[in-house]
Order: structure tokens, then C-alpha cells, then sequence
């Protein structure tokens, strides 16, 4: 009998319970977990979904490390490497977190998560893996430990990193046939970079203007100076898209951004805004800071990007110099 499917994920909170939740229908899943690893080991996930319906998760194990989890797996490489972490780079090495459990041509690295550019440090730590990034479109959270919660529907890209040379195309499309298999919207895309600049146009912009302004998506969308610096930034962010090669119209997305927000994030508030409110590391690299780094090698003035990067940055420091407080304390 062939064995199952291994599958480790790495950050089992509100975007990595669904998913592995739904592979688990056809993968034995570890789950390495941090806050919630007491309550997940010892009732499991409580999921109420309105599209996937309500049920109690409880991973095949559950694990504080990877180096742990590389134990409970028999010492035994996994076929995937799912990472649904916030990108945080600040706080951790995600390649150094999960190298125990990456065997070289062996495991697939999957990586869920927002931004741009969170796939050059995995690229470059494990040039002989194959690599899956994918956008995802989701709204869940885990409002107390062991509860989480999904509105409405969900949607994954699944692709490719081009940079990247090793062939994912087997891996890919077992791992696709897992998600759709488990009732995900899984969707075959080819250039994935595409895919992430198009999720930040909506993130670089809403993500800070939010943030700066203290207001949710509503609370800008009614006010004539955070939609002034909205449109700046948009400017800004599809000057460097564009200057990558792509072909994005301003006006367009501009309007796509509104639309989109009036239709589906009224009374929304990013979840960079929320780490604020709640002192935690936000994605600033992720969000902004690539995007920044991307026009200066191109030589592009971009005030209003450089301008929120920097008081982003700021706010994010003086949350990680609490945190170094606290625990320190």
C-alpha cells in the first residue's frame, strides 16, 4: 500500500488550518504550531467555514519545531513543505526554520503567503527543490485560540517562481489535485509574480493609507485626503510593477481597487492595520519594502511609496522594540 502524502506546515493559524484541513482529506499533515499548540494538540481545531461547512481538525501530529517534526516523521523526508507564516524577516529565517525537513530534490516548498519577493531567500537557501508560490484569497481568522472562522468563498493561484529552474510541474499538479480534491478553488497559473503584483496593488496601497490614517477601508474610501494619498501611492506602485516588465494601467486598477473594496471590504481593516493594533510584527518588508527596493534598482522616483515605507518601517521598529522589552522582562 502506498503511503500517504506528508505533508509539514509550518504556521498553523487561521490560513494554514483551512488548508491543511482540506489537504488533510488526502495527506497525513504535521503541524508545527506556536501560540495555539496546546489547545490544537489536545482538542484540535474548532473550523466553522460557510463554504466548507463546520468540523473539528485534528492534524496527524502536532509539534512546537520542525526539528521535532522531522522526528515524528520517522526521520523521513516530507513530500511538501507548506509555509503559511506572516513574512516577516525581521523576526525569522523562514529557510532556516524549515531546513530539517527539506531534503534536497526531494521535498516541494510550498509557500502561502502575502507580498512580493518572499521567494529569493528560499531560492537561494535550496537552489535543487522544487518551489510552489501562491496567492491566496481568503477571508479567515482565528479569533481565540483553536476557533477559526471563514467568510464567504476562498481562491488559490497556484504557480510558478520563474526564477526558480527546478521543474515543479509533478509536484504542482499533485498538490493541486489535493486542494480541489479537499473542495479548494485551486486555479493552475504559470507566472505567479504577475499574480502577486496585482494582490499588492490592493495591499501596498489599503495596508498603510489604513494603518497611517487609523481609519478601515470605508473610513478612507469617504475621505477626501486619504484617497489623495490612495492614488499617489497607486501611482507610485504601478510605476514599479510596470518598470518589471508588466503592463498595468493606472486608471484601471485605480478604479478595479475601488470597486473591489466598495463591493467585498467595507468596514475592513488590513491585517497590517491590525498588527499595529495589537503591537505585532506587521509584513512591511513583504508589502512595501520589496516593492521599494524593486524601483530604486530601477532608478524610479517613488516619494509617496518611499514617504509610507519609511514611517511603516518606523511604526514596525518600535513595535519590535517592545517585543524585545517584553521579553525581556
Amino acid at each position: 500500500m502506498t503511503p500517504p502524502c506528508s505533508i509539514l506546515n509550518v504556521g498553523l493559524g487561521a490560513v494554514g488550518a483551512i488548508y491543511s484541513w482540506r489537504l488533510a482529506q488526502s495527506a497525513a499533515i504535521t503541524a508545527v504550531c506556536r501560540s495555539n499548540y496546546q489547545v490544537v494538540k489536545d482538542e484540535g481545531l474548532n473550523i466553522d467555514s460557510k463554504k466548507f461547512g463546520k468540523g473539528i481538525f485534528r492534524p496527524s501530529h502536532v509539534v512546537r519545531t520542525v526539528a521535532e517534526a522531522v522526528q515524528v516523521n520517522d526521520n523521513q523526508a516530507f513530500d511538501y513543505a507548506l509555509v503559511t507564516l506572516k513574512a516577516l524577516p525581521e523576526v525569522y529565517d523562514i529557510g532556516e526554520m524549515i531546513a530539517p525537513a527539506v531534503k534536497p530534490g526531494k521535498t516541494t516548498i510550498v509557500l502561502i503567503q502575502n507580498g512580493l519577493g518572499i521567494e529569493e531567500p528560499i531560492v537561494a537557501r535550496f537552489p535543487d527543490n522544487p518551489l510552489i508560490s501562491i496567492v491566496a484569497y481568503i477571508g479567515t481568522s482565528q479569533p481565540s485560540l483553536g476557533e477559526i472562522k471563514m467568510v464567504g468563498s476562498e481562491r488559490l493561484m497556484v504557480g510558478n517562481y520563474l526564477p526558480s529552474k527546478v521543474d515543479n510541474s509533478a509536484p504542482k499538479q499533485r498538490f493541486i489535485e489535493m486542494l480541489r480534491k479537499g473542495g479548494v478553488d485551486a486555479n493552475d497559473v504559470d507566472d505567479i509574480e504577475k499574480l502577486r503584483w496585482q494582490k499588492l496593488l490592493w495591499n501596498a496601497v489599503f495596508s498603510p493609507v489604513c494603518l497611517l490614517t487609523g481609519m478601515d477601508t470605508t473610513g478612507v474610501l469617504g475621505c477626501d485626503s486619504a484617497m489623495n494619498l490612495a492614488r499617489n501611492l497607486m501611482r507610485d506602485v504601478v510605476a514599479t510593477a510596470n518598470a518589471q516588465g508588466y503592463d498595468f494601467d493606472y486608471e484601471t486598477e485605480m478604479a478595479n481597487m475601488i470597486r473591489f473594496t466598495q463591493s467585498t471590504a467595507m468596514d475592513f481593516k488590513p491585517s497590517m492595520m491590525l498588527d499595529y493594533e495589537r503591537r505585532s510584527p506587521m509584513e512591511t518588508d513583504a508589502i512595501l519594502g520589496s516593492c521599494f527596493r524593486r524601483a530604486k534598482a530601477k532608478g524610479l522616483s517613488v516619494p509617496y511609496l518611499e514617504s509610507v515605507y519609511d514611517l511603516c518601517l518606523a511604526n514596525n521598529k518600535a513595535i519590535l522594540e517592545e517585543k524585545k522589552v517584553r521579553s525581556s522582562a
